[in-house]
């Protein structure tokens, strides 16, 4: 042809690449292999669905675990329980509500109760309208005797309290009411050690509030 080429010997020529190729019929699946290193059944993790216990052992897991955290709680509960405080009157004297004088001394009868907690120090005051009628100091020792509930009794008095008219009048009106409202303030004191000489530790502060009234006995 125009070209000069022998196409009978350019064929001749490429048959032994050609016979090379079809030789190897692995060629292509090796070339395969090499890009996929894996099956989908064999390169996939792990799951539920392959193990049937995996369900079973995460439920003991996870259950397990939720019972070792309650236990926890509940022994720091038995160990370290919230504290909780009241307060009651239980009588009075030195003191006509209805008819108060201008100077008194009186005494008011208090239990502090404590549960959960305990005080070695103990000041309580008694007011009215935030004038202080009479206060008290008490060392029950409690927290070095370890006792965590107790019901603390103290007789909170006061000397010559000066009343004014104005406070009298109001202290009459709410005796005329049926009750005569009282605030108790209690600043509790935990020794810093286990004996009264090493200190003594920032207070606890309670305040609760008590009722005189004609069913509370009067000690006069």
């Amino acid at each position: 042809m125009g070209l000069g080429i022998d196409l009978e010997t350019a064929a001749a020529a490429a048959e032994p690449f050609h016979d090379t190729k079809a030789a190897d019929p692995h060629r292509h699946a090796a070339s395969g292999g090499r890009r996929g290193c894996c099956s989908r059944a064999s390169c996939s993790s792990p799951s539920a669905d392959d193990d049937p216990s995996f369900l079973l052992v995460f439920v003991w897991v996870c259950g397990g675990t939720l019972f070792v955290l309650l236990a926890i709680a509940a022994m720091l509960m038995w160990l370290y329980p919230t504290p909780s405080y009241s307060v009651h009157l239980t009588g009075y004297e030195g003191i006509d509500p209805g008819r108060a004088a201008r100077i008194v001394s009186p005494a008011f009868n208090v239990t502090l109760r404590m549960n959960g907690t305990c005080a070695d120090t103990a000041l309580v005051a008694v007011t009215y309208s935030d004038v202080a009628l009479g206060w008290a100091r008490a060392e029950p020792r409690d927290c070095a005797e370890g006792r965590w509930a107790k019901d603390l009794e103290v007789v909170a008095r006061g000397g010559e309290v000066g009343l004014s008219r104005r406070l009298r009048d109001h202290m009459a009106s709410d005796w005329r009411s049926g009750e005569v409202e009282l605030g108790v303030t209690v600043m509790m004191y935990r020794l810093a050690g286990w004996r009264d000489t090493v200190g003594e530790n920032i207070p606890r502060t309670f305040d609760g509030k008590v009722k005189m009234t004609r069913e509370v006995t009067r000690t006069t």
